[in-house]
C-alpha cells in the first residue's frame, strides 16, 4: 500500500505519526503531519466551514508552501482534487515536488495571474483563501474568476487578519497585511457573492500571538 492510500484511510490515522516518521522525509513533517498550527489555526474548523466532503474539487487560492493543500488532501479523498493556486511558480513547483514524495496524488498545481484564478468555470466544489485575501490587488478580477469557477451550492472561505484600526482606509490596511471583515464582505456582496457567516473572532490565540477572521459566502443567485 503507497503512503498516499494509508493518507486517505480514515481506519490508519491514529497510526501515521509513526509512518511518517518512517516513510516520510524529514523535510515533509511540518506540512503533512501534524503540528502546533493545526490547533490554533483551527484547520479542522475551516474545513468545516467549507463543508468539504470526499469527492469534492477544492481550490486553495493562495496556496502558498501548501500547509492547507497537503490537509485538504486527505479530506477530498482519491476520488476528489486539490488545486493548488498560486502566482509564484517556484513555490508550486516546491509544493508538486513534496505531494508527489509524500505520495499524494490528487494535488495540482495551477500558476494563477494578479487578476485571474485560473481556474474552469463551474469546476470546483469550494474554494480557500487563508491569509492572502489581503495581497490580492485586483481583487475584484479575482473575485469574479472564483464566483464563476464555483459549482452550484460552492462556497467561498476566506480567513484572514483583522487590522488594528479597521477605520484606516483599505490601501493602508494591506500595506501592513491585514484587511477589516466588513471590507471583505462588502467586496463579496458587489462581487455577486451572499455571505452566510461571519465570524470576526475566529481566531484569538494569544500564546500564538495570532488572530484571524473568518468569512463564508455562497454565490448569489
Amino acid at each position: 500500500m503507497r503512503l498516499g492510500d494509508l493518507l486517505l484511510s480514515g481506519s490508519t490515522r491514529g497510526h501515521l505519526l509513526f509512518l511518517y516518521a518512517v516513510l516520510v522525509p524529514a523535510g515533509l513533517d511540518a506540512q503533512v503531519g501534524r503540528t502546533t498550527r493545526d490547533g490554533w489555526q483551527r484547520v479542522d474548523a475551516i474545513f468545516e466551514a467549507l463543508e468539504v466532503e470526499e469527492g469534492d474539487v477544492i481550490a486553495d487560492v493562495g496556496a502558498g508552501s501548501g500547509f492547507f493543500t497537503f490537509r485538504l488532501s486527505p479530506r477530498v479523498g482519491p476520488t476528489g482534487r486539490v488545486l493548488a493556486v498560486d502566482i509564484d511558480d517556484d513555490v508550486l513547483e516546491d509544493l508538486a515536488d513534496e505531494a508527489g514524495r509524500a505520495g499524494l496524488q490528487n494535488i495540482e498545481t495551477i500558476v494563477s495571474d494578479d487578476d485571474d484564478p485560473g481556474l474552469q468555470p463551474q469546476s470546483v466544489d469550494g474554494v480557500l483563501i487563508v491569509n492572502a485575501y489581503h495581497e490580492m490587488r485586483e481583487y475584484e478580477s479575482m473575485l469574479a474568476g472564483i464566483r464563476l469557477a464555483l459549482r452550484a451550492d460552492g462556497r467561498l472561505v476566506i480567513v484572514d487578519n483583522p487590522p488594528d484600526n479597521p477605520g484606516h482606509s483599505r490601501r493602508r490596511q494591506t500595506r501592513r497585511h491585514d484587511i477589516a471583515i466588513d471590507i471583505v464582505a462588502d467586496e463579496l456582496e458587489a462581487a455577486g457573492f451572499r455571505v452566510i457567516r461571519r465570524d470576526p473572532d475566529f481566531i484569538d490565540d494569544r500564546r500564538a500571538d495570532q488572530r484571524d477572521w473568518l468569512l463564508v459566502a455562497v454565490v448569489s443567485p
